[in-house]
């Protein structure tokens, strides 16, 4: 169970001191003066080549996400706020300054794609720094990535969380935009990404944010189903089981078509991504061992084609033990994006 031991410095200084390492030792990579804010060191000769660029960013305390999806082939650019809060208006209009240009590419104006999860915080704060940047003449489209399976669509006024789904937007979408397309066809391509994704998470244990104990508790023997990466309530509570009946219960219900949870409809033959993201404290014997499950159970059981399948910590909740699972429906062209050299 987590204690709420870190080693940091201090719980004030860690989000700046882990940016200043993760630069230190990523040259391709330079912080913003001033902000909590990753950029592409050569962001000017992407800007300069007409590029479209594309930010993202969110709370800290999701590492690698987001500063780790900074490079070429993917984001250029990615901002951080505080641990779990949103980064706010003035840095991410910064970051948006940063990587855009009235004209750029022999006086085109490529424009900037803002991709963030949903949430109140980042709703906001992204919405007021986009409208800012419009008012200075700059080219921005928002896409909001809502891919949570664990709750019921009925009666939740905020909608769908955002969760691992967002690497492969941006991953497709910064695919799109190093091959030179435009700012309306990377949108288009962001869009379906998002409708055609979807997660859901198992937790073992809590996490706690710097400075705190945890937030929650799971007893030894309790594990949760669709916990959120922040620790908002999931969908249900039972008693820890057998992998491979975890993983059965993930892929069903995230698969359900029962009223309120439609939200991905599997067809035999489909062709899908699978991620199996850890979020923070699995170990990588147990996050092979639910990449194994999940293969079988969605290629045996459900008769889809698994094309491509990744595996690792994408998008964590600091240490946090569990895992979660997302599917994306893949479309033409999907493949060669997903597999599109990327740096980062």
């Amino acid at each position: 169970m987590s204690t709420g031991k870190k080693l940091v410095n201090s719980p004030e200084d860690a989000v700046d001191e882990a940016l200043a390492g993760m630069v230190a030792v990523h040259p391709g990579l330079r912080l913003l003066e001033g902000h909590r804010v990753v950029v592409r060191a050569d962001i000017a000769s992407v800007v300069k080549e007409g590029k479209v660029t594309l930010l993202s960013g969110g709370g800290s305390g999701h590492e690698p996400s987001w500063a780790g999806f900074v490079g070429q082939g993917m984001l250029s650019a990615a901002v951080a706020g505080s641990v779990f809060a949103s980064p706010p208006p003035a840095s991410i209009l910064a970051a948006l300054r940063a990587v855009s240009s009235p004209n750029g590419g022999g006086g085109r104006r490529p424009g900037t794609l803002v991709v963030f999860n949903n949430y109140t915080g980042d709703r906001l704060n992204f919405g007021i720094a986009a409208e800012r940047a419009k008012a200075e003449g700059m080219k921005v489209e928002m896409v909001i990535v809502a891919e949570d399976t664990a709750l019921p669509s009925s009666g939740k006024k905020a909608g769908r969380r955002g969760l691992c789904g967002t690497i492969l937007v941006h991953k497709i979408a910064g695919a799109l935009s190093e091959q030179g397309a435009t700012l309306e066809e990377v949108v288009k391509a962001a869009e379906k990404v998002a409708e055609s994704v979807a997660t859901m998470s198992v937790s073992l244990s809590p996490c706690s944010v710097p400075g705190h104990k945890p937030s929650f508790h799971l007893q030894e023997d309790e594990m949760e189903l669709g916990l959120g990466i922040h620790g908002e309530a999931g969908a249900q509570r039972t008693k820890l089981q057998p992998a491979n009946k975890v993983v059965a219960r993930m892929l069903d219900h995230l698969t359900s078509q029962e009223p309120g949870h439609q939200y991905f409809k599997p067809e035999p033959g489909m062709e899908v991504a699978l991620v199996v993201n850890n979020l923070g404290g699995t170990s990588n014997l147990e996050l092979s061992l639910v990449a194994n499950a999940a293969i079988r159970y969605l290629v045996d059981r459900m008769g889809l084609k698994v094309e491509r399948a990744y595996v690792g910590a994408f998008m964590t909740s600091l240490e946090m033990a569990g895992v979660s699972l997302t599917l994306l429906k893949l479309f033409p062209k999907c493949q060669q994006l997903l597999d599109y050299l990327t740096n980062a």
